[in-house]
Parts: structure tokens; sequence; C-alpha cells
């Protein structure tokens, strides 16, 4: 099934994804491993969450998997920097993983199904990946959460460009709350999903989540697929853009993001 990932692989958006790390990203998770275990991060992208994990369960194996290479390289180079040697990198297609089943104790993902047109035989494959009484985690955003202050119609617009784009991909921008459903339904059983917010409020922060959303809206791959379309048009982006930065010189200024997530085990 062909996919595509709505915000590309730009080099901006690549070094955002590096910044994430096992203790945020995966801290639900962690106290469900154990050392020994063997691992796989499913959409791992650039491997600054799958070297965490690989630090946990040392001396076991981890197995990251992405469909894009350039992604894959630089999580090799990531973890051979870090000096973690039981992390290794693979590129390969969510829906036809590379391994026998029944291969790993653990499966975790990050903002994957998200992005997915099917991401219920996705995670069907996972099970199938898991040996008999493996534990999965996956979390991801749901957007239809999401608080800001103070509100702006452009921002809203860009919203809801950002939202119209990822479903014309395929994707589900709320699917956190679908998440203990659809692991339901794949198979897994003792499922528990938890939510928080994600927050956004101090100047700093306020700054540099306006100047990656304004970037966004100028002159990058989302901006360039949402013109391909038809939605809208170089003027209207960067007054988008401008409202943004605006946004990010606001003393009061605060944004939060609902993230889901989820634990379930195969029996």
């Amino acid at each position: 099934m062909k996919e595509r990932y709505t915000l590309g692989y730009s080099s901006e958006w690549t070094r955002q994804l590096q910044k994430r790390t096992a203790a945020k990203e995966a801290g639900f998770f962690l106290p469900y491993l154990r050392s020994g275990m063997r691992l796989l991060d499913c959409g791992c992208g650039p491997g600054s969450i799958t070297v965490g994990l690989a630090e946990t369960v040392a001396p076991g194996q981890v197995v990251g998997v992405d469909i894009e290479p350039s992604q894959t390289k630089l999580a090799q180079s990531h973890a051979a920097e870090r000096r973690v040697d039981n992390a290794r990198f693979v590129v390969g297609n969510a829906y036809r993983l590379p391994f026998a089943e029944g291969s790993f104790d653990a499966i975790f993902s990050h903002n994957v199904l998200s992005h997915l047109r099917n991401p219920l035989e996705v995670l069907r494959v996972m099970h199938r990946m898991l040996k008999s009484g493996g534990v999965i985690g996956i979390s991801h955003p749901d957007f239809s959460g999401q608080l800001i202050s103070p509100s702006d119609p452009l921002l809203d617009r860009s919203r809801k460009l950002y939202w119209r784009l990822v479903e014309h991909n395929g994707g589900n921008p709320a699917i956190g709350k679908h998440q203990r459903a659809l692991l339901h339904e794949a198979g897994f059983v003792r499922i528990e999903a938890t939510a928080k917010y994600s927050t956004v409020g101090t100047q700093e922060a306020v700054r540099m989540q306006a100047e990656t959303r304004s970037s966004s809206f100028a002159a990058s791959n989302v901006a360039e697929q949402m013109i391909a379309l038809g939605w809208t048009d170089g003027a209207e982006l960067n007054q988008i853009s401008a409202a943004w930065e605006a946004w990010g010189e606001q003393p009061g200024a605060f944004i939060a993001n609902a993230t889901v997530t989820a634990v379930g085990w195969k029996a």
C-alpha cells in the first residue's frame, strides 16, 4: 500500500525529529521494558528515540525500521556517535515488516499510525511480530483537543489546512483517541490507554514553536503540497507564516496538544 508522509523529510523537519528522546516520547513505555528484550521500533525516523530504547534493554537487541532510507542512515550514524552497539536500522514497509513472526518481545511506535491509510492492518502485522506475552506501546497525538491562545483566524486556517492535508494523504490527525479500540481489534489484550497534554508555555518555547509553524507554511514540503492541490496560494501561506511569527511574540501565548499513549499485550 502506497503511503505519503505528510511532513516530508526536509533537513529542517528532520532536525525537529532528532530532538525526540526515549525519556520523553517513550517514557510511558519504559517501565514495561527490561534488560535482554528484543525490541522493534517501527517508524524509527532518525533514531533518537531508538537509541534510548536500546540503552534500556541492553544487552538485548533493538531494530529500528523506517520506510525512508535517509532516516535509517541518520539513525545508524546517531547510534554510532552514542556508541550504542545493540541497535541496527533497516529500511522497511510497516505493512510488510521483514521479520519472522514472533521475532520480538516488545514493539514501540510513535506517531506512525496517524499517517497511514490502514493503521489496523499495520497493528495486525505488529501483533504477528510479537512473541506470546510480548508488549506493544504506541503514542499518537490527537489534534482535535488542541488548545491555543490567543486565537487568530489565520492560525485557525493553518490548522484546517494541515488537518485536510493529512486526511488527503490517508492519515488521521485525531487517531489518538482511537488507539485502545484499534489495539483491541488487532488482537491485543489487557490494553491500557492514557492521555496528557504537551504544552508550550514559556516565552522561549513559544518562540521556538512559532518558528517551526511559521517555516512549515512558508517554503516547505507541506506548503508545496497545499499549493499543488489548489487549496491555497503563496500569498495566503505567507500571511499564515507571518501570523505564527506574530503569535510567537505575544507575551501570553500558549499552545497545548493532546497525546494519547496505549500499551497492550499479545496473549
